[in-house]
């Protein structure tokens, strides 16, 4: 098997990557961080809009700590926090080339699965479970996808 030699690039690549994940997952996390400020009443209708683009935002599915919601349901939560500790586990180790596409076909098998059975009323929607599931998901896909950031762009500044 082929590794990446842990390059500037690619580690600069990786830590930009991070920060941008870190940002992210901070958006919906912030009315937890920000209950208190004034100015999140005034953002909070933009955040809920930019976090609806890519969530339902149901409700019921969607986790409250220390009473307040999140923007984002419990299984997008999960796909969130599952790259972003993806990507900080990728700043410390170097991946290798990914070419089986296995691990990323079960992800979506198991996801697809809690969504399908939760719908067909087969068991009751469990955040937990969604959130696991995402968190499965959003580990793995964020490996497959730094595999080809780092093959397509990087590949000439490693020699490659």
């Amino acid at each position: 098997m082929k590794y990446f030699i842990q390059t500037k690039s690619n580690l600069f690549l990786r830590i930009i990557i991070f920060f941008l994940i870190l940002i992210w997952c901070l958006g919906f996390l912030s009315p937890i961080f920000f209950k208190e400020l004034n100015y999140l009443v005034i953002t909070y209708p933009f955040s809920k809009r930019i976090y609806s683009i890519v969530c339902h935002q149901i409700t019921s599915k969607t986790f409250i700590i220390n009473g307040e919601r999140l923007l984002v349901c419990a299984r997008c939560s999960g796909i969130y926090i599952g790259a972003l500790f993806s990507s900080l586990i990728s700043l410390f180790y170097s991946s290798k080339i990914i070419k089986n596409i296995n691990l990323f076909l079960y992800s979506i098998i198991l996801l697809t699965l809690d969504v399908f059975f939760s719908s067909a009323g087969i068991y009751h929607y469990s955040k937990l479970l969604a959130f696991l599931t995402g968190i499965f998901f959003g580990s793995v896909s964020f490996l497959y996808i730094l595999n080809a950031i780092e093959i397509n762009l990087l590949k000439e500044s490693n020699g490659n």
